[in-house]
This record gives C-alpha cells, sequence and structure tokens, in this order.
C-alpha cells in the first residue's frame, strides 16, 4: 500500500511538472533577442515617457502604446500615448518638430516601438482531411500571418510568421538613444496575437527595469 501511494505522488509530481512546462512553453510566443543600454549613461530612471508606435497601417498601434502605458503607469513610470498627438508619417516628416511637439506636451523621452522583419516559416504535413482551405489575411498589419492547404495527397503546408520589434528609448533634450531591445515574436495558426501584445510588453519593460531605465 505503501509503496503503490509513493508511486502515485511520484506520478502525480511528475505530471504536474509535465503541465506546468507545457504551460510555460504555452506561454513564450514572445522572447527578447537582445538588448543595447549607452555606455556612458550613469543616470537613474527616465522622466516622463511618450509612447509611439511606428505602424503604418495602424492595427496595433493603440494596443501597443496602450499597453505600454498602462504598465509604466503601474509601476509608478509617468508615460502617455502619442496617439492623438502625433502621426506617424507627421513624426517621420520632421523629426525635430516631433520631438518639440512630445516636450511640449511634457514629456522628457520618447520610447519607440518599430518593426524590423517579418520572417516566414514553411512546414509540411500530412492530413487526414482531404479539403482545400486557403486562408489569406495579406499584410495588413505586423502580426498578420496566413495558411494554405492543399487536398493533392492530403498534405497541408502551414506557414509560421516570426515578428521582431525593436523599442527603443532616446533622451528628448539630447536625443540620444539610451536604450534598445529586439524582441521575437513567434505566431502559430491559433496564436491570438493581441493577447500576445501584453507579455510583450512586459518582457520589455522588465529588462529596461533591470537595466536602471525606469521604475
Amino acid at each position: 500500500m505503501t509503496r503503490l501511494l509513493t508511486l502515485m505522488k511520484t506520478t502525480l509530481r511528475n505530471f504536474s511538472m509535465t503541465m506546468l512546462a507545457a504551460l510555460c512553453y504555452s506561454c513564450a510566443a514572445t522572447s527578447l533577442k537582445s538588448t543595447w543600454k549607452a555606455p556612458d549613461y550613469r543616470g537613474g530612471p527616465v522622466g516622463k515617457i511618450a509612447v509611439l508606435a511606428v505602424d503604418e497601417a495602424g492595427n496595433y498601434r493603440p494596443m501597443l502604446e496602450g499597453q505600454f502605458v498602462a504598465q509604466l503607469q503601474q509601476q509608478g513610470q509617468p508615460a502617455f500615448n502619442t496617439l492623438e498627438l502625433l502621426s506617424v508619417p507627421e513624426a517621420k516628416a520632421d523629426k525635430q518638430a516631433a520631438a518639440a511637439k512630445l516636450r511640449e506636451a511634457g514629456a522628457e523621452s520618447v520610447l519607440v516601438v518599430k518593426l524590423l522583419d517579418r520572417v516566414n516559416e514553411s512546414s509540411l504535413a500530412a492530413r487526414n482531411s482531404g479539403t482545400t482551405v486557403t486562408t489569406d489575411s495579406g499584410t495588413a498589419g505586423w502580426f498578420e500571418y496566413y495558411t494554405a492547404s492543399s487536398s493533392r495527397g492530403r498534405m497541408e503546408q502551414t506557414l509560421r510568421l516570426n515578428v521582431f520589434l525593436e523599442t527603443s528609448l532616446y533622451d528628448l533634450k539630447s536625443e540620444k538613444k539610451l536604450w534598445s531591445g529586439v524582441t521575437k515574436t513567434v505566431l502559430q495558426e491559433d496564436t491570438d496575437r493581441m493577447a500576445e501584445v501584453a507579455p510583450l510588453v512586459a518582457k520589455v519593460l522588465a529588462a529596461m527595469r533591470t537595466d536602471g531605465l525606469i521604475r
């Protein structure tokens, strides 16, 4: 009886560890690939941060800026989004005027999030169904992907999208870059793209906090 109870406890413990690993893996769609900090930066946390997501299509700008601002403020770091203050074309056309506008709004630094690259990876696997299905969401936003399947030979091709984003913090007075980080987000067919924004932002801010740039 004692041996049976021991075996059951061991089995349950192993099962729990397996489930925990699976849950952690499922939450690991975004990883921080690299960070950089200005070698001459000796200051503490920066002042109020203006957050600007350079999203040409505009699909993810509200979500990205909103998440950065919300999580920064939760940690006591003053921040605001620039969605209603500054358009992406306006910021690109005249960076000096854009910086002046942000300073007038009370910002001491600006956090810029931009797309570096999108890389598709394909895989081919046998499927039981012979139904032909094609779904193409185009290139409207940073986190777009598509999958395609073929009934011929009951093989299905799945495309996985790797999205690389760069987040950079600039001092508005000196206009120098203080910090930057590159993230990689892996999107499968069933990935909830909007749900991945919050953990992405959390990883970036955790690294910035570790480097002493924010509260």
